[in-house]
């Protein structure tokens, strides 16, 4: 493993020290510090260190950008004897909401931690469930695997079960963020979804519950209710604990959280929840009228969306579309800015002239078009010039109108770049998405290779 003490020890005193950090944690690409003084966080200090590619300020985290080396520079950053001596624990959870400090932060940024927090550990298993069904969907179609048979349906199952079962997932997950027993909020979760019961609640049809009569709702595909539900759950926990005698709470905890909100759940919570998700697909449908702004929107927007952080707060939405209608538009737009992203950087590799930032280009090229991470470009390379966040955008935006024209629409999750591209196989006109990513890729190339070329853009010379 390569040495990184003189890049830990700079990101240690651009974050304010050992005494300000009050833990760490770290994603695909980021180191997501949690501070006691937000003062004194020096981006400036922090983007002048050799190894790092940036920073960004979002939902309570300071996090510094690594690059997919991230993994190890944590390891060792951990291992240090100051940290050590604090007794920061090294965490396996990207992210976590309990490294976040109580400090005041916006709604908007609430939400868009929880979402994070709930769906961000699925990530992963939704790609590699899109791969699989891409796979399996492409050999039926060519008629070598028969639908009706088992190896089909085990291969679609590895999407469509996490899809399907989100309820019993999200709340392992969801509570966690709230704080209460993972283990009770699994069982009703799991509980919603039995078949005795998944099976007497049809949406939008009559049902009663104790002599209630209400509106049903089916839990499968759901996240709006599970979250609804394990937000006050975790405050009845409270309150239980609280109040009840320690030597009961072993039992009557557990029980009383059950008994009390599996019924909720039924009766209020997945109609409430319905209600929203209602609202949500009202609004969705209005955009989404138009298939060529959805793509030209999202192709221009979405890697910038992603890089503040917000996509947490839409890719739910998205997913859940696609689990009642089996395709959806916007995912496969939003892929079309980091293909652009991609085609930037490989022309700064080219033609950059020195020698650092075309190694830099280099790198996060072969990161994006393997793997489909796009930090190390956007904070190494793109966000270092205006032209070139401009040229993001109107590549993706190109590519995005090519996938609204062609009605490219996704039927599975995956991310981009070559490890998941058979994720995209079963998409609805497979052929034109990849036009789009042609597109996306020359556009963003030739425009980056005219700027550097022109003298328009010279952070590079």
């Amino acid at each position: 493993m390569k040495e990184y003490s003189t890049l830990i020890q700079g990101i240690i005193k651009g974050v304010g020290g050992v005494d300000n950090i009050e833990n760490c944690v770290h994603c695909a690409t980021r180191l997501r510090f949690t501070l006691k003084d937000s003062n004194k966080f020096d981006e400036n200090a922090l983007k002048n260190v050799n190894g790092v590619l940036g920073t960004m300020i979002g939902s309570g985290l300071y996090q510094v950008l690594i690059g997919t080396n991230v993994g190890d520079v944590y390891a060792q950053l951990m291992d240090t004897p100051e940290l050590r001596e604090k007794g920061l624990k090294v965490s396996k959870e990207v992210p976590g909401d309990d490294i976040v400090s109580e400090k005041k932060i916006g709604l908007l940024d609430r939400f868009s931690r929880l979402m994070s927090d709930v769906y961000a550990p699925y990530i992963p298993i939704l790609a590699t469930g899109g791969i699989a069904s891409g796979i399996i969907g492409v050999l039926a179609n060519l008629g070598i695997v028969d639908t009706t048979g088992l190896t089909y349906q085990v291969f679609y199952a590895i999407f469509y079960a996490l899809i399907y079962f989100f309820p019993i997932l999200l709340a392992f997950t969801a509570a966690k963020h709230f704080k209460c027993n993972q283990y009770v909020a699994v069982t009703l979760g799991a509980a919603i979804m039995y078949p005795g019961v998944a099976n007497l609640l049809v949406t939008g049809e009559g049902a009663s519950l104790f002599g209630i009569n209400f509106v049903a709702y089916n839990f499968a595909g759901s996240f709006i209710p599970i979250l609804l539900a394990l937000f006050f759950m975790s405050y009845f926990e409270r309150v239980l604990k609280k109040y009840l005698p320690e030597i009961t709470q072993f039992i009557l905890v557990p029980l009383l959280c059950l008994v009390v909100f599996v019924p909720l759940t039924i009766l209020v919570f997945g109609p409430a929840g319905g209600m929203i998700a209602n609202a949500i697909k009202v609004v969705y449908n209005m955009i989404c009228t138009n298939k060529i702004l959805v793509g030209i929107v999202f192709g221009a927007f979405f890697s910038l969306i992603i890089l503040l952080g917000m996509h947490w707060a839409i890719t739910p939405i998205l997913l859940a579309v696609m689990a009642e209608q089996g395709f959806e538009p916007a995912l496969a737009a939003g892929g079309m800015g980091n293909y652009a992203a991609l085609g930037i950087c490989l022309a700064v590799a080219l033609f950059a002239k020195n020698t650092s930032d075309k190694a830099t280009a280099g790198s996060a090229a072969f990161t994006n078009a393997l793997c489909g991470i796009t930090e190390p470009g956007l904070y190494g390379i793109i966000l270092r010039n205006k032209w070139l966040i401009g040229v993001m955008v109107m590549s993706g935006a190109v590519g995005g109108l090519v996938l609204g024209i062609g009605g490219v629409a996704a039927t599975n999750f995956s991310f981009s770049g070559i490890l998941a591209f058979s994720g995209w196989l079963g998409c609805i006109n497979f052929p034109m998405y990849c036009f789009g990513i042609v597109v996306s890729i020359l556009i963003g190339f030739g425009a980056t290779a005219f700027l550097l070329k022109s003298g328009k853009v010279k952070q590079f010379d």
